[in-house]
C-alpha cells in the first residue's frame, strides 16, 4: 500500500502568523525541486478588510539566488463560510503571468493553490531548479496567514523522501 508521505513531502513555507504579509514583500523558504516535479503553494488566509497582496512566484539556480518572477498556474477556493456547503469547491485552473495576481479581500478562509511544475522553473534560467512564492501586501492592514509547500512526482520515490530545503 504507498502511502500519501511517500510520495509527498510537505514544507512550513510561512508560518501562520497574525500579521503574515508585513515585511515588504515576503518570501517563503525557497524550495529545491531537484528531487521532485511540481510544487504546490498553499495559501491560507484569514479574515481582512482591506488587503489584496500581490501573489508572484520566484525562480533561480540556489536559496541565495531566486528572485526571477515566472508564469504560473493557479486556483481559488475562497468560502465566505469556511465549512458551508461547497466552500471546498475550486475555481477552474487560472494562468497567471510573472506579474502575478492580487488575492481577495474581505474573505475568511480564502485558499490559493499556486502550481510550480519543475520544468517552467528550468526554462526561466540556466541551472534553475528552486522556487519561491513571493508575496507583496498592497496595504498596512493586518491579514493572518500562512504557506504551505507540497512537493509532488517526486524523481525517485521512497519510504522517506529527500529534503526540498538546502
Amino acid at each position: 500500500m504507498s502511502l500519501w508521505s511517500e510520495s509527498n513531502t510537505v514544507v512550513n513555507a510561512i508560518i501562520p502568523v497574525a500579521n503574515a504579509w508585513d515585511s515588504a514583500p515576503v518570501v517563503s523558504d525557497i524550495i529545491h525541486l531537484e528531487n521532485f516535479n511540481r510544487c504546490t503553494f498553499l495559501i491560507v488566509t484569514g479574515a481582512t478588510s482591506a488587503v489584496e497582496p500581490v501573489v508572484t512566484v520566484f525562480a533561480g539556480i540556489s536559496n541565495s539566488s531566486c528572485d526571477t518572477a515566472i508564469a504560473f498556474k493557479y486556483r481559488t477556493q475562497i468560502a465566505a463560510v469556511p465549512g458551508a456547503a461547497g466552500s471546498d469547491v475550486t475555481s477552474a485552473l487560472i494562468e497567471a503571468t510573472s506579474v502575478g495576481f492580487s488575492m481577495t479581500a474581505a474573505k475568511v478562509g480564502g485558499i490559493y493553490i499556486i502550481e510550480v511544475d519543475a520544468s517552467d522553473v528550468a526554462a526561466a534560467g540556466v541551472n534553475f531548479d528552486h522556487c519561491a512564492v513571493n508575496i507583496a501586501e498592497d496595504a498596512d492592514t493586518p491579514q493572518t496567514g500562512c504557506v504551505i509547500a507540497v512537493l509532488s512526482e517526486p524523481r525517485n520515490p521512497q519510504a522517506v523522501l529527500a529534503t526540498a530545503i538546502d
